[in-house]
């Protein structure tokens, strides 16, 4: 039986259960759901009570007959009835043993497994037009991607994170008029000067009524060869490095990234179109408003999603009656890429030679070389739930050329926009919604430093190490923390709250657990795991347990706050442990064991953060 202690107690708990019963005669689909237990053992299942209705026979007496049938597995040293529920009570001292031997072999194995097998997964991420710094919400964007990234990649699957540069669309254009028109020199970081030089053309254009003149540079921009086209490629190139010292401060990096100009001159939108065409899913209508327009007719379409019916239209545009694409047309064909569905024709060049987790990003480029790629098994696009119509025709279009279970295998994490408090980031009323993603980070390293400055003496450079630390613990637990499709409300009292329920009180409970393993000094006693069989050390031996089922259920459900949800449960337990447990003072051989305990759950609270994307200081 494979998997960690925890699951391996579940599994044999819950055969048990199944074969009790199946030997009285309850039938091969008696299969038991098991839940923590508060009040009677550890471990406790309703079989009965759901047996009783088919039955049609007292839940107490089946409850009673299957747990006195039971060949009581390893780990469970008793099995009792109450109310029709099946109790079971652990062995705590063994259980408590085999727990944290297995936590204190390896830091990287407590939270891992083995379920993606392999499995090649894309997740796309932030995917921020080139013409602009990263604001909040495209960090929550970055933040969930890189999340789910972790998350997947410690389940074992392979993880390519992709950057899809979108540098074809009206801003973009907008922006290159900008810079070849306006006459200014780059005097700030280029990612913050393009964006106020789109500000600046952006209103010119509309206010002079440009549309025209627009048009024309974007067919130069779009044709191979011109000077317009080289010259955007350099702007937007010269953005995204920028933008990269943003990543690169929230320790965020990617392996690929995918332009859209190169989808273009590729023709993998003409091989989509044409696939498109002759499966069916889209056609050329002849007259009507859309005369000469490729479209989507969801009439045609059976089994259409409840979400695209009832609509006031029911055609979606992809080309142009001029043979322009709209965006899901391009973001169609990119996805059939990902699956394999189309010939690899790209090249690729270095971007980054070496980003600072010492790996090279690689960028689609028009000179360069043929690479060989791995289709995705998944895919995971992070795009804001205003996204979530054309990301479902997107997933539509693989049922519409007869790949339904390519519809299955792509998801649109959807997230909800990120809000500031009111006069939080500026000392003025209604600051902040102009604040960006560097410039968070900034004031969290300048509250950081000055809470940590208050606590204790120490070095200018370690105090900012661990400002930076900190300031990125309360960032990221703080967008993590609800589920990705509400709306965040982003707090500097929660963000920054050493009391509870934060990133960085996580982060201290670690470094607090790291104190008391310090100060242990030597030690070589044989620990006495019977000692943990007390209610507040054996709950801590129990949340230890399950943090490979914690990270599990994160990734299956795509949900990282699941993993905040458990730290925070996780760091409350520690320091309630701490109080009434004590540590360095108890006899030998509990010490020991209450050290095994703090040790295991230093390296669960470290192992659990790291998914998060989060540092774990060792003093704070």
């Amino acid at each position: 039986m494979d998997g960690n202690a925890y699951s391996r107690l579940i599994e044999a708990a819950e055969e048990a259960i199944s074969d009790s019963a199946r030997k009285l005669g309850y039938g091969e689909d008696a299969k038991p759901s098991l839940e923590r237990s508060k009040m009677y053992g550890e471990f406790s299942s309703a079989i009965a009570l759901k047996l009783a209705k088919r039955l049609k026979r007292n839940p107490m007496e089946i409850a009673e007959a299957i747990a006195s049938g039971m060949k009581l597995p390893e780990w469970i040293s008793k099995a009792s009835t109450e109310n029709g529920f099946i109790n079971l009570h652990v062995d705590r001292k063994r259980f408590a043993s085999s727990v944290l031997e297995e936590a204190l072999k390896s830091r990287e194995r407590i939270v891992s497994s083995d379920d993606g097998d392999g499995k090649h997964i894309i997740i796309e991420y932030p995917s921020v037009n080139p013409n602009k710094p990263w604001h909040v919400g495209h960090l929550r964007n970055a933040v969930l991607g890189d999340c789910l990234a972790n998350l997947y990649a410690n389940s074992g699957y392979s993880v390519s994170r992709q950057d899809y540069i979108d540098d074809m669309g009206l801003q973009m254009v907008i922006s290159i008029w900008g810079v070849m028109n306006l006459g200014h020199t780059p005097d700030k970081r280029y990612d913050f000067w393009l964006g106020e030089e789109y500000v600046e053309a952006n209103r010119i254009v509309e206010e002079k009524g440009m549309k025209e003149e627009i048009s024309k540079l974007t067919a130069k921009i779009e044709q191979d060869g011109t000077y317009e086209s080289k010259f955007a490629r350099e702007v937007a190139a010269r953005c995204v490095m920028a933008q990269y010292e943003t990543a690169f401060d929230y320790g965020m990096y990617h392996d690929v990234l995918v332009w859209e100009s190169d989808i273009i001159r590729e023709k993998l939108l003409e091989k989509a179109v044409s696939l498109l065409k002759e499966r069916g899913f889209a056609k050329v209508e002849a007259e009507g408003k859309y005369a000469g327009c490729l479209v989507v007719n969801f009439s045609d379409i059976k089994d259409l999603p409840p979400e695209l019916s009832g609509m006031k239209e029911n055609v979606k545009v992809l080309l142009r009656s001029d043979g322009s694409p709209t965006y899901v047309a391009k973001d169609i064909a990119f996805h059939m890429w990902k699956f394999g569905l189309l010939e690899n024709t790209f090249k690729f060049s270095t971007f980054i030679e070496k980003q600072p987790n010492g790996k090279r990003l690689i960028t689609t480029a028009e000179d360069g070389e043929k690479i060989e790629f791995r289709a995705a098994d998944r895919a995971i696009n992070v795009i804001a739930t205003e996204q979530s119509f054309p990301q479902l025709l997107v997933r539509l279009a693989f049922k519409g050329i007869g790949r339904p279970e390519i519809y299955d295998r792509l998801y649109h994490l959807s997230y909800g926009r990120v809000t500031l408090e009111e006069g939080s980031l500026a000392g003025r009323k209604g600051g902040g919604k102009d604040y960006n993603a560097k410039k968070l980070l900034d004031i969290a390293e300048e509250r950081a430093a000055a809470l940590i400055g208050s606590r204790f003496e120490i070095g200018d450079d370690e105090k900012k190490r661990i400002a930076h630390d900190t300031a990125l613990a309360a960032i990221k637990f703080e967008f993590l923390r609800i589920s990705p499709e509400k709306e965040i409300v982003f707090s500097w009292d929660r963000a920054m709250n050493f009391e509870g329920g934060s990133g960085p009180y996580s982060q201290y409970m670690h470094a607090r657990a790291a104190r008391i393993l310090t100060s242990a000094g030597e030690r070589g006693a044989t620990p006495d795991y019977g000692a943990l069989e007390g209610e507040h050390d054996f709950r801590m031996v129990m949340l230890v347990a399950q943090a490979g089922q914690v990270a599990q259920k994160a990734c299956s459900e795509n949900r990282p706050n699941v993993v905040c949800d458990y730290l925070n449960e996780l760091s409350s337990e520690f320091s309630s442990f701490y109080e009434a447990s004590p540590v360095l003072k108890a006899e030998e051989g509990t010490k020991e064991a209450r050290l095994r305990l703090v040790q295991a759950f230093a390296n669960v609270q470290e192992a659990m953060l790291a998914l998060l994307g989060i540092p774990c200081p060792e003093r704070m």
